[in-house]
């Protein structure tokens, strides 16, 4: 979902203004874009929820649940 004309987010609910991104090893060297980044879509009013991509893959009843308490 494209996010301000500038951001593509990996899961949005846009009703709630909540952005969940799943990073993997590629963000370990892109600290400082994705600081920006989530800068830019808090002042836009998203909440933005990080999880790792390897607790997406193999818990993911835990990554839904801390996407549920963050709701």
């Amino acid at each position: 979902m494209l996010i301000g004309n500038r951001y593509i987010v990996d899961f949005l609910a846009p009703n709630i203004k909540v952005v969940v991104e799943v990073d993997g090893p590629y963000h370990a060297r892109r600290v400082v874009a994705d600081a920006r980044r989530e800068r830019h879509l808090t002042r836009l009013g998203y909440r933005v929820l990080r999880l790792d991509a390897d607790l997406v893959l193999t818990r993911l009843a835990e990554a839904v649940e801390r996407v549920r308490k963050n709701l």
